[in-house]
C-alpha cells in the first residue's frame, strides 16, 4: 500500500529521512521552527500514535505517515510553508500492508526497512503521484 511521510529532504535520523516530530539528528534551529506545530499537534484531532487505541506505541522499526495525501495534508494544513521553509517535503513510499498499521486519522506506523521509495515532492493541495 501507499504511505505519505513528511520528512527532511537532506537530514535523516536511524538511516531514515528526519520527520518532523523528531528531535534528535534535526539541527537546533530547525528543531525549534517546529516547536509552533508540536504545540498544535498533539490534541484530540492530532493525537500521538500512543494515544490512539488504534496504534499504540511505535516500535523501533517503524516510522510515522499517512495512508492517503489527503490525510497527510489536512494533519498539516496551515504548516505547508513552516515545514518547506525547514527542508521538509512529501515522501511517498510502497510498503507491504501487513508491515503498516492504520490509525483513526489516516495516521500510519510503517516497518522502514520495508518501504520502498516511490517519489517525493513540495507540499502541494493537489495529489501527485
Amino acid at each position: 500500500m501507499k504511505v505519505w511521510r513528511v520528512a527532511h529532504s537532506s537530514i535523516q535520523f536511524m538511516g531514515f529521512p528526519a520527520g518532523p516530530y523528531i528531535c534528535a539528528g534535526l539541527p537546533e534551529e530547525i528543531d525549534e521552527n517546529m516547536d509552533e506545530m508540536r504545540w498544535c499537534h498533539g490534541n484530540l484531532s492530532h493525537p500521538e500514535p500512543r494515544h490512539d487505541k488504534s496504534l499504540g506505541r511505535i516500535r523501533a522499526e517503524e516510522r510515522c505517515g499517512f495512508d492517503s495525501y489527503d490525510a497527510l495534508f489536512e494533519w498539516f494544513t496551515g504548516f505547508e510553508d513552516l515545514l518547506t521553509d525547514n527542508g521538509f517535503k512529501v515522501w511517498v513510499y510502497e510498503v507491504p500492508e501487513d508491515k503498516v498499521r492504520v490509525g483513526k486519522y489516516g495516521q500510519a506506523l510503517f516497518a522502514q526497512y520495508f518501504a520502498v521509495l516511490e517519489d517525493s515532492h513540495e507540499f502541494k493541495k493537489e495529489l501527485v503521484g
